[in-house]
């Protein structure tokens, strides 16, 4: 009974560092009936993508890629907000997709056991009339910082979204 603290410390410390993802490569499990592709660009960086395509639908999107600026963690919620209003005006102004004018920005957090940050999303309908959404999301694992989105059908949102729970450093 005496160890007992020290074992907790030692269990502690084990789990915190199980889990560093020091080589910036991920491990993702693509959701059924989606497609996992993992590009690695010239500098060595991983680009991952996993797409959908149902029926006649426009195809679904889910990208994520290591984040090119050093930062830090706490600046993940400003620069998602500032990009994701970036990318709302930019739709509203483009005119190809329409934009309700009570349309706002959703935010929201993420937590998972290996990633967590923060994503940001809003609704339009392409001009072929499909109800779409778009996110920015940046999560961190704790040495590297992912930035990405999603660009794709309402229905299969939630689904890119649980995505961030398979998400593992590749060396597991």
């Amino acid at each position: 009974m005496k160890y007992f603290a020290l074992y907790c410390l030692l269990f502690t410390l084990v789990s915190c560092f199980g889990n560093k993802n020091e080589s910036g490569v991920l491990k993702i499990n693509a959701p059924e009936g989606s497609t996992l592709k993992d590009e690695v660009m010239k500098n060595g960086v991983h680009f991952y993508s996993i797409k959908w395509k149902r029926g006649n639908e426009m195809t679904s999107v889910f990208m994520i890629s290591q984040w090119p600026v050093d930062m830090s963690s706490s600046e993940m919620a400003p620069s998602v907000q500032k990009i994701a209003e970036n990318t709302f005006a930019a739709t509203k102004a483009n005119g190809k997709s329409k934009i309700e004018d009570d349309a706002k920005i959703q935010y929201s957090e993420i937590s998972e056991e290996f990633v967590s940050g923060n994503v940001a999303y809003f609704e339009h309908t392409s001009e072929r009339g499909y109800q779409r959404i778009l996110s920015i999301h940046m999560v961190s694992d704790g040495d590297v910082i992912w930035n990405g989105q999603f660009s794709g059908s309402k229905e299969l949102f939630k689904e890119a979204m649980n995505i961030f729970k398979t998400m593992k450093p590749q060396s597991e």
